[in-house]
């Protein structure tokens, strides 16, 4: 049976049962269809306590292969194919990240070519498939999480990868975590750059609300790697945008909203940013695109600055 299509939704099933307390069965599950005419290599699905989500690429420290990572742990489900002739390594990315991008989505990490570092280190220290051993130049990774209610908790990694031989294989991973929190892994600092300079702003997932009235927090993971995306780039300079869809006067909607982007602008400050590089702006719900089920959001917005004559 295809993973994709209807043998996905078939496995998916399966997998919320084994995790019924942590997430509802009755949600429409992930489907992604099938690359056309893709040969399917292997295939595994088993329970793990320690999956390591790629958030960044491998480097030798001490002789060691070490890579950027968050630990989790529960039903992962792995697949490899390998793609039909004359498809490219981006061709066969690129498929399965436009059916993912029907679901609200948030890269963690992403990056291609040489950017991605040695292929043998995906293929043999982190996947540990030969057949994914290729030419640097083309291949393409990238983490993702799902960020809908009904998917909470459920991470995709995807790879893909052009050999000497001509032949282009696809690693396809997805792991329905056991927690069944969102927003726990931070976004890698280069991408967070990627984000806010190819799409002009970023959300910043770490905010965590717990209703009107209650103590509203940042989580360190995320104010950590948004300072370090700013110091990758020191001549960038945002504003941050708070929200609130609170059922309040927009007055005080506005107000509240400006205290979540002032807390994020004193936690990067108190990281090294620069107050001067930090805009803060309250829109209380004036800016209802993007809400999604949220009551409060803090965007990270890119300020577009005219050069010198």
């Amino acid at each position: 049976m295809s993973f994709f299509g209807k043998g996905l939704i078939a496995v998916l099933v399966l997998c919320g049962v084994l995790g019924a307390q942590a997430r509802d069965t009755q949600n429409p599950p992930l489907v992604l269809d099938d690359f056309p005419g893709a040969r399917l290599v292997f295939s595994s699905r088993e329970n793990t306590n320690d999956y390591v989500l790629a958030l960044g690429n491998y480097k030798k420290v001490r002789g060691l292969w070490r890579v950027d990572e968050q630990r989790l742990s529960g039903e992962l489900i792995r697949k490899t194919y390998q793609l039909p002739d004359n498809h490219s390594a981006l061709d066969g990315y690129r498929f399965f990240v436009d059916q993912l991008q029907k679901y609200p989505l948030r890269e963690l990490y992403t990056c291609e070519a040489r950017e991605c570092g040695d292929s043998n280190s995906w293929a043999i220290n982190h996947f540990n498939i030969l057949q994914l051993y290729g030419l640097d130049q083309y291949q393409y990774f990238g983490t993702y999480e799902l960020t809908a209610p009904e998917h909470a908790g459920v991470y995709v990694t995807l790879y893909s990868v052009l050999r000497g031989n001509k032949r282009v294989y696809v690693q396809l991973e997805i792991l329905l975590s056991d927690s069944a929190s969102r927003y726990q892994v931070a976004s890698n600092p280069a991408t967070l750059v990627r984000q806010l300079t190819r799409d002009g702003f970023t959300v910043f997932a770490g905010l965590r609300y717990a209703g009107q009235g209650q103590t509203l927090s940042l989580a360190p993971s995320h104010v950590k790697a948004l300072a370090d995306a700013l110091a990758r780039e020191s001549q960038l300079k945002v504003a941050l945008v708070g929200h609130n869809y609170e059922r309040q006067p927009l007055a005080t909607q506005r107000q509240v909203s400006l205290g979540y982007a002032e807390l994020l602008q004193k936690a990067l400050v108190e990281q090294g940013v620069s107050a001067d590089r930090l805009e803060v702006v309250g829109l209380g719900a004036l800016a209802p695109a993007g809400r999604g089920d949220a009551e409060a959001r803090l965007d990270v917005v890119l300020l577009r600055t005219e050069s010198a004559p």
